[in-house]
C-alpha cells in the first residue's frame, strides 16, 4: 500500500526528498528477526551496561518507597505495568543509537542536538500524559473498588485476591489497562523512530503510527504482547533481565520502522 506523503516531507534530512511512502504488511515470523537485530546492537553497544547502572538505583528506590510507605502499595502494579507505556520514551536512545549504526556513524547519540528535538518533546510529553492519566483512573478504580475495605488495615495483596472488591479491583483495572496500552500502541508504534529519521511533526507522526497499527494490526499486537512478556519476564529475577530486555526493545524498534516504512 502506497501513501502520499505530507507536503512537509519535502524538508527531510535525507540526500533524495520523498514524494511518497509504502507502509509494508509485516508477520509474526518477522518478530524473532527484528528481535535477533536489537540483540546485535546491544552487543555492538553495550548498553545493556548503561541500563544496568540506571534501572538499578531507581528499582532500589521504588522497592523501598513500596515497603516503607503503606499508601504507595496500591499503586505498585500500576507503576509497573503502565512502565509499558513509557518504553518507546525510555528506549529511544537506543533506537537512535541502532540508526547511526545503520547510517555508519560511530559518534554518540546526542538527542538534545537533534533537529527534531521539538517533535521528541512532544511525543515524550504524550507519553508522560498519558502514564499519569492511566496512574490517575487506577487510583479511581481503587478508590471505588477497594479503598474503604483497605482501611481496614488488613494485608493489602490478602484483599485484593480474597474479597469481591479486589477481583472487580483486578477485573477493571486490567480492562481499562488494555484500553491505555491499545491507545500507545496506536501512538507510539513508529511515531518516536519516525522523529527520529525524518523532519515530522509530533501530529504528522502519530497520525502515521495509526496508519501503521491499521495496516498491521496482527503484528503491531503481537509485537506489544512480546514487550509485556518480555518485560514480565525480565522482571522477575530480581530485575537481572530488564538490562536485557530494555536495549533490545528499543534497538529492534528502530528495525520493525525501517522494515515497515519504506520512502
Amino acid at each position: 500500500m502506497t501513501f502520499t506523503a505530507f507536503p512537509y516531507l519535502s524538508a527531510h534530512r535525507s540526500d533524495v526528498p520523498p514524494t511518497r511512502f509504502e507502509i509494508r504488511r509485516l508477520t509474526l515470523k518477522d518478530i524473532p528477526e527484528v528481535l535477533a537485530l536489537g540483540f546485535d546492537d546491544v552487543r555492538h553497544f553495550r548498553t545493556d551496561a548503561l541500563a544496568m547502572a540506571v534501572i538499578y538505583p531507581l528499582a532500589a528506590v521504588f522497592v523501598a518507597s513500596a515497603i516503607v510507605i503503606r499508601d504507595f502499595r496500591p499503586f505498585v502494579f500500576p507503576i509497573c505495568a503502565g512502565f509499558a507505556l513509557l518504553g518507546p520514551l525510555a528506549t529511544l536512545w537506543f533506537t537512535a543509537l541502532s540508526r547511526q549504526r545503520e547510517r555508519g556513524d560511530a559518534s554518540a547519540a546526542n538527542l538534545g542536538a537533534s533537529p527534531q528535538l521539538r517533535a521528541i518533546q512532544r511525543l515524550s510529553m504524550l507519553a508522560i500524559l498519558l502514564f499519569v492519566a492511566w496512574n490517575v483512573v487506577a487510583g479511581l478504580i481503587y478508590a471505588a473498588t477497594l479503598g474503604q475495605a483497605a482501611e481496614q488495615y488488613a494485608p493489602f495483596w490478602g484483599l485484593v485476591f480474597t474479597t469481591q472488591a479486589g477481583w472487580m479491583l483486578i477485573l477493571a483495572g486490567c480492562a481499562t489497562g488494555a484500553v491505555f496500552a491499545v491507545c500507545a500502541l496506536a501512538v507510539f508504534f513508529i511515531s518516536f523512530p519516525l522523529v527520529l529519521d525524518r523532519s515530522v511533526s509530533a501530529t504528522q507522526a502519530i497520525s502515521m503510527s495509526v496508519q501503521t497499527m491499521a495496516r498491521n494490526p496482527l503484528f503491531v499486537f503481537g509485537w506489544g504482547a512480546v514487550v509485556v512478556l518480555g518485560l514480565v519476564l525480565g522482571a522477575l529475577p530480581a530485575l537481572l533481565g530488564i538490562v536485557i530486555v530494555l536495549p533490545v526493545l528499543g534497538h529492534a524498534s528502530w528495525h520493525i520502522y525501517r522494515r515497515m516504512v519504506v520512502w
